[in-house]
């Protein structure tokens, strides 16, 4: 058996749910989420996910989604607005 590694960015985002705290994590080429109470939880949640997901799709003999570049960036900036009274 052939063994070929795929390599897919997967974002994590802290959610508040009432008082709980919640990592979400999204793999947006693939279209899947899962979710875990720590960032570790949700990235192999989400590890376990795309393993059944890929192994699904290859037992269908559906192509495989082509994996996602090496190259990216992702950033954030806080943006300050003057907003009128009452906003």
């Amino acid at each position: 058996m052939k063994t070929k590694a795929y390599n897919y960015r997967i974002v994590v985002e802290k959610e508040t749910q009432g008082t709980k705290t919640v990592y979400v994590s999204y793999v947006p080429s693939l279209g899947l989420s899962d979710f875990g109470v720590t960032v570790d939880e949700a990235v192999a949640s989400i590890e376990q996910a795309i393993k059944l997901y890929l192994e699904t799709l290859v037992e269908l003999h559906e192509p495989v989604p082509a994996p996602d570049a090496d190259d990216f960036y992702i950033t954030t900036k806080k943006i300050k607005l003057n907003l009128p009274a009452g906003v």
